[in-house]
């Protein structure tokens, strides 16, 4: 799964990356080295609704039809979409089809169990460079909200996150655009939602 990213790219540096416009407010960014999904910060993001323009969500998926008093319970159980059940499950299925976007990030945390130990692990591309995870988003009462959609995992995380065996969506350079494509089918939706090959990947043990 995906808790904990980091998250410390200016928002002029993704821009670049993504060929997009900030057209946020730099200080409503709060970017940090890690950051936990379950305080529900506002990251950055490109929409398929809106894909020149770099916004800022927030983290935890709340969907319009969602009751007040069931908001904020809920967006704790949506941090993460898993690509098995997004077309099935109620809060994922309208956001799968026609709201999906690109989560930018500079690297993601995972734990590995050993016994009773967890070892934490920082993952990120070699390059070392930000890039952008799948993800899906609702609007509740004028409130921007999204999920990391989550796949099996590739060798490298399955060593890693040694328990569920899960990984977010990583997308590459030509897949990013191909994400937030709205004409995309639901096959092709799919056929995207796959594990990165671990090739592309190093991970380090972290304190």
């Amino acid at each position: 799964m995906c808790y904990s990213v980091k998250a410390i790219s200016e928002l002029k540096e993704l821009a670049e990356k993504i060929k997009a416009n900030v057209p946020v407010e730099p200080e409503a960014y709060q970017p940090g080295p890690k950051i936990s999904g379950y305080s529900h910060p506002w990251l950055p993001v490109v929409t398929q609704e809106n894909p020149a323009d770099i916004q800022l969500f927030k983290w935890g998926l709340v969907p319009a039809w969602v009751k007040e008093d069931k908001a904020a319970e809920l967006a704790k159980m949506t941090l993460n979409a898993r690509e098995d059940t997004i077309f099935e499950k109620p809060s994922f299925r309208d956001s799968i089809l026609s709201q999906r976007c690109l989560l930018l990030v500079d690297g993601f945390y995972e734990w590995r169990h050993e016994g009773k130990q967890k070892i934490p692990y920082f993952i990120r591309l070699k390059t070392e460079q930000p890039f952008s995870l799948g993800a899906i988003y609702a609007v509740w009462k004028g409130q921007p909200t999204f999920s990391i959609v989550t796949t099996e995992a590739n060798p490298l995380m399955a060593f890693i996150h040694n328990t569920k065996k899960r990984m977010p969506l990583i997308l590459t350079r030509e897949e990013e655009r191909r994400w937030i494509d709205p004409e995309l089918t639901k096959p092709a939706i799919r056929q995207l939602m796959q594990p990165l090959d671990e090739s592309e990947m190093k991970a380090d043990v972290v304190a």
